[in-house]
């Protein structure tokens, strides 16, 4: 049996992101409900960001669509509700395009999926 010692020398990933409070978990969900009310497709909550080739867990994301919110001809997005700028930089390397705030998203939404204009 290997020791206590070395198992916690060893050094495991520090994975990023999780909902924190009960107005984000609010905030997500209804995001998810209004993006599925446009006709867009369920975003998937609490998403495992992982690394390509290796498979590890980079991230856990608030709410994503992986495919895109018209799989096959958007890019994957991702909404990012009080996470650190490391975060953002671990999403955009891996080719999602991102949003810090719910109102952010909800207008490229209308503007480039919905093909909307907002005032």
């Amino acid at each position: 049996m290997e020791p206590i010692s070395s198992i916690l020398e060893r050094k495991v990933p520090v994975v990023l992101g999780n909902v924190e409070t009960e107005e984000e978990e609010r905030e997500i969900r209804e995001c998810n409900e209004w993006a599925v009310s446009q006709g867009l497709p369920d975003g998937k909550y609490t998403y495992e960001l992982c690394d390509p080739d290796s498979g590890e867990p980079l991230a856990i994301i608030d709410l994503a669509w992986p495919e895109g919110l018209q799989p096959g001809y958007s890019q994957p997005v991702v909404l990012l509700l009080n996470e650190p700028t490391e975060m953002e930089e671990i999403v955009n390397r891996s080719g999602y395009k991102y949003f810090k705030n719910v109102e952010s998203f909800r207008n490229y939404v209308n503007r480039e999926i919905l093909a909307e204009v907002t005032v």
